[in-house]
């Protein structure tokens, strides 16, 4: 983790010859790399180059400003285990506000909503009750389920953590969460909640999310109310702007890389796709499994089989700035389960968990699109996907207006990485052979750890601190940062 007082410095430039780090992709991973690097930079007197495909930064961290609403399109939360991210946030002086301690939400069953309420009013307690006892989406067999989980996951719950996953690799054991669920007899509770909770945060199906990962996510996000949430006071992309303008003199975007060359086996530095030769000592590649794969074509065939098996969700982001709150008093979210009359997978009130994030009296409503429905909207207009959601919404929230003030689709083909059963192992092995295998060469990215956004940035910070003592050794000097 960085340490406190490695606030970046441009004093004392390195030398034209000093060593190099170059850093593809400035996502989560690449800027949390960026930092690292320049926090260090006068100590390991290294060059710094972050290379960036798109014209963006920040990757799915991603949030702008829309008529005084903060919005954001892919990652908008920080968990209270998300200890690297929120070291980062304190040293770019990034406030961030805890989220409510009272939640409720609502799932659609058999044409209507029903309220689950978390520390709410009296009211909402007896809705809670009259929805465990009633709604077509609870039983008695389901919620017996659910306190059995919620016991055998307590029993690991030290291990459930987004900032050290080594601890849960025994329970990577190649089964979906699904399957963990049918051999555990634990399917009432996956239809009762599990399969909409993992549509809700993979935004994709159990069959598809991995034992361990689920577990992870379950627990840490539902199954244990004890846990808490942060977010920056205006959108996480007050995070991701903070780490741009904190490294912005290193960063090139519109670069993207066609290859990172290795020659003897050591990692050189890479080929841009207009042809553009760049030298480096050490390179981190910070992106998606699947451009990881693609720009390393000459990784062993063993190791590059590892990142294929790497699989993403597929989402569509859709946010509507509105006059008015369209969702019932006291609920952040209305969620429609498997098997719901509709594509939407979920809709929330994002000014009800973050109230700067719309204006005074707005409010910021985001709808989400899962799987093989958002794939059917991906090659729509923006126009059309949004006139398609309106009409939508409108059918489950009569004050949904049909003209809102604004509407911005963000399209995700890989959305959030599945970490699919086996995987964490799979990746924690090829880490621990890369360096054999290539030296020079890193991988940071959300797929080496446990998915988050606390493992992409924590994966950019270690693969940072792995890379100057490559170039420090290769150098003959001493570890850097000793």
């Amino acid at each position: 983790m960085v340490g406190p007082d490695t606030r970046p410095t441009r004093n004392q430039e390195p030398r034209p010859n000093a060593p190099s780090v170059l850093v593809v992709g400035a996502g989560a991973a690449g800027l949390a790399a960026a930092w690292t690097l320049a926090a260090r930079r006068q100590d390991s007197n290294c060059r710094i180059q972050v290379l960036e495909a798109s014209d963006r930064i920040g990757g799915r961290m991603f949030c702008e400003e829309v008529d005084g609403f903060h919005v954001y399109g892919g990652a908008s939360v920080i968990h209270e285990s998300f200890a690297t991210t929120r070291a980062l946030a304190r040293e770019l002086d990034v406030e961030l506000r805890p989220g409510p301690r009272k939640k409720g939400g609502q799932g659609y069953a058999n044409g209507r909503f029903w309220g689950l309420y978390v520390g709410g009013s009296f009211r909402q307690t007896l809705t809670t009750l009259r929805t465990m006892l009633f709604s077509p989406q609870h039983s008695l067999g389901g919620n017996l389920e659910f306190m059995r989980l919620f016991s055998m996951l307590r029993k690991r719950s030290e291990d459930l953590d987004f900032e050290d996953h080594s601890r849960m690799l025994d329970l990577d054991t190649g089964q979906s969460f699904a399957e963990f669920a049918r051999a555990n007899s634990l399917g009432r509770y996956l239809r009762q909640a599990g399969e909409l909770d993992l549509n809700c945060f993979a935004a994709a199906s159990s069959e598809q999310v991995g034992a361990a990962y689920g577990m992870a996510l379950l627990w840490l996000w539902t199954v244990n109310p004890a846990t808490r949430s942060y977010l920056p006071r205006q959108g996480i992309g007050a995070l991701a702007k903070a780490l741009a303008d904190a490294c912005a003199g290193f960063i090139r975007t519109s670069t993207p890389v066609e290859r990172i060359v290795l020659e003897d086996g050591r990692a050189r530095g890479v080929v841009t796709a207009s042809g553009e030769s760049i030298r480096a000592d050490a390179v981190i590649c910070a992106t998606t499994a699947s451009t990881a794969a693609r720009i390393m074509p000459q990784l062993p065939g063993e190791l590059r089989a590892v990142l294929d098996r790497v699989s993403y969700s597929a989402c569509c982001n859709i946010a509507f700035g509105l006059d008015a709150n369209i969702l019932a008093e006291g609920s952040h979210a209305g969620l429609f389960p498997p098997g719901s009359p509709t594509f939407l997978t979920m809709v929330t009130n994002l000014a009800a968990t973050t109230p700067d994030a719309a204006p005074s009296g707005k409010t910021l409503v985001h709808a989400l699109v899962i799987g093989q429905q958002a794939q059917a909207l991906f090659a729509l207009s923006d126009d059309e996907v949004a006139r398609r959601v309106v009409a939508e919404m409108r059918r489950f929230f009569p004050a949904m207006p049909e003209r809102p003030r604004f509407a911005k689709v963000y399209r995700w083909p890989e959305a959030i990485c599945l970490s699919p059963g086996g995987m964490l192992n799979a990746v924690h092995e090829l880490r621990a052979r890369l360096h054999e295998c290539a030296p020079g060469l890193f991988l940071a990215g959300d797929y080496t750890r446990l998915p988050s956004l606390n493992g992409a940035m924590k994966s950019g910070v270690e693969a940072t601190e792995a890379s100057l003592s490559y170039v420090a050794s290769a150098a003959g000097g001493a570890k850097v940062g000793s």
